[in-house]
């Protein structure tokens, strides 16, 4: 059986994963954002707060992703019918109907057996092989299934024509060196009270308050804030962009691969 054209598929889906990380890597290298402190009018606490001058490209950036995982599906499903077509089925009814099928449950994977009853034996079982529900059955859970994910991101960027990502400030380390108008002060400010804030990514977002007990004179020191571009999926989940991207791409290369060694088994058997 000849698969090259969905080989180039997920060749070309990686492709988009790569161009994607090296955009937000040069976003990353250019140096597009920082932080200051702000001394509070009373002087009795102060705030980091981060200073973007170059926004992310997130709306590309996340047209870009949704780009990529459509194709990632699309390689899956255009696999089912290639072996569809060179196992002779030729009826546009039947082959329209094929997808490859991602069940989380037994029951889901069962509701599929008629549209995939066009296929030959040893495809139904090399798909059931692989179905997420199986996980269930070895004690995992579905939760972080990649092939499940990548079944609902891609019925999200069908739906909303894009995913749309969040930059989020993963953390925030700060070395202050504080210079209380008395000493008095510095004494009652012991032991510092500083909170940490989940800010959205954005100029002026305030990441960590330090309150005092005595009044600031200034505030000096060094400071690290580190970003990573987010995906949400459906249920609110939070994940790097191009990790899960990465991630989507080497399960669906492990499938592929799988069914395809599979069919050239089949194939072996037959000639023989």
């Amino acid at each position: 059986m000849d698969f090259s054209d969905q080989i180039s598929r997920l060749a070309r889906a990686n492709q988009l994963g790569a161009e994607l990380s090296a955009e937000m890597q040069s976003w990353g290298a250019s140096d597009p954002y920082g932080a200051e402190a702000w001394i509070a009018e009373d002087r009795l606490s102060w705030e980091l707060r981060l200073q973007v001058s170059r926004p992310p490209s997130l709306a590309e950036w996340g047209f870009r992703f949704g780009e990529a995982v459509n194709h990632l599906r699309a390689t899956l499903d255009n696999l089912i019918v290639a072996i569809a077509r060179q196992s002779s089925v030729a009826d546009d009814k039947q082959l329209n109907a094929l997808f490859f099928p991602i069940c989380g449950s037994s029951k889901e994977w069962k509701s599929r057996q008629k549209s995939l009853s066009c296929l030959p034996e040893w495809c139904r079982n090399t798909l059931e092989q692989v179905q997420p529900f199986h996980r269930l059955d070895h004690g995992g859970t579905l939760e972080h299934d990649l092939l499940l994910l990548l079944r609902d991101l891609d019925n999200k960027t069908k739906h909303h024509f894009q995913v749309k990502p969040d930059l989020a400030p993963q953390s925030v380390e700060h070395t202050p060196a504080i210079q209380f108008e008395s000493e008095e002060g510095a004494a009652a400010s012991m032991p510092p009270d500083t909170e940490v804030i989940i800010a959205p990514f954005e100029d002026g977002a305030v990441l960590l308050r330090h309150r005092t007990k005595g009044r600031i004179e200034s505030v000096q020191g060094q400071y690290s804030v580190t970003a990573q571009v987010q995906v949400l999926t459906t249920d609110g989940r939070a994940f790097g962009a191009t990790h899960l991207l990465a991630a989507l791409w080497e399960y669906t290369r492990i499938v592929m691969e799988h069914v395809i060694g599979e069919a050239g088994k089949a194939e072996d058997t037959s000639v023989a």
